[in-house]
């Protein structure tokens, strides 16, 4: 459930009258006492991907980086509501981002991030600036999961200044085909549906905006995949179902110390799905390798 910390960052941070964003209980993150070291000197920012939320997505690798001494923050992004409507014959509670079918199939119980790329990186920002206020740091390392690196890519685009570091974890930096989605929701496959508009229907906006080809995408691509000053990761999966081909999940010309990482590197028998990048240990460990500039984990 999320909590409302208005007491708590009024303590921390007198200039903050209130959360620009819904801040969950996450263990590991959003401890708002939490101050930078020397040697620690950017917090870490999660940002989780779409028709999930930060609780779930951060379980395992918010408490590996509050171990290493980092302050993290994560915040659930991309959920508006709308009036009730009648769908099907049922009311429903309706859910912009989410696409008719899956809203009558699903019914009330939609996650976040599935709101448009721009809305939800306006949400990002915010809490960027709530966490650079409180923690007093000047920049942030970010890490993105899936829709969550997109909308880094978009928060760079407008504020490089403020980023040390960007960590994207199965991003499709050149658009998805969504190849592997109907077999996850059949009903979606049963009613002929392809990738791109089962992704619509379950990722609303947020996913319609992330196939290939796409007004946001070319945006985000025009003079290049990355931004000079700012170090990227970009991790990615051969079994990967959901972001597809794999390898738009890889910067496309790696260079000035970035680098691309297959969670398969050094164990190429390694199955990670998509959701599980966020949970498989060999996962995690490239993830942290990224965020504290480090070696990567040894063969399998």
């Amino acid at each position: 459930m999320a909590i409302l910390l208005c007491t708590l960052l009024a303590l921390a941070a007198p200039r903050a009258a209130a959360l620009p964003v819904e801040v969950p209980s996450v263990a590991g993150a959003n401890d708002f006492a939490c101050r930078t070291t020397p040697d620690k000197p950017y917090p870490v920012v999660l940002a989780h991907g779409a028709a999930t939320d930060a609780q779930t997505s951060f379980a395992v690798l918010a408490p590996e980086l509050r171990k290493l001494g980092y302050c993290v923050f994560a915040a659930d992004i991309g959920r508006a509501k709308l009036p009730n409507l009648a769908m099907a014959g049922v009311a429903k509670q309706v859910w912009p981002g989410w696409g008719p079918v899956a809203t009558t199939v699903f019914g009330s119980e939609v996650p976040y991030g599935v709101t448009d790329i721009q809305s939800q990186t306006n949400e990002l920002s915010a809490f960027v600036t709530m966490v650079r206020g409180v923690t007093g740091a000047p920049k942030v390392i970010m890490v993105g999961h899936s829709t969550g690196g997109t909308e880094i890519r978009e928060l760079v685009r407008r504020h490089p200044e403020v980023i040390d570091r960007v960590v994207t974890v199965g991003t499709p930096y050149r658009g998805s085909t969504f190849q592997g989605l109907p077999s996850m929701y059949p009903v979606f496959g049963a009613l002929g549906l392809d990738g791109p508009e089962t992704a619509a229907q379950v990722y609303g906006p947020a996913g319609a905006e992330q196939v290939p080809g796409t007004p946001t995408l070319d945006q985000l691509n025009a003079g290049g995949e990355t931004r000079p000053g700012i170090n990227y990761t970009a991790i990615a999966s051969h079994t990967d179902e959901v972001i597809t081909p794999p390898e738009t999940a890889l910067l496309s010309d790696p260079r000035d110390g970035n680098r691309n990482i297959w969670v398969q590197d050094g164990c190429p028998d390694l199955a990670v799905a998509h959701a599980q990048l966020l949970s498989d240990p060999r996962a995690i460990a490239d993830i942290v390798a990224a965020v504290t500039d480090g070696p990567l984990p040894p063969p399998c």
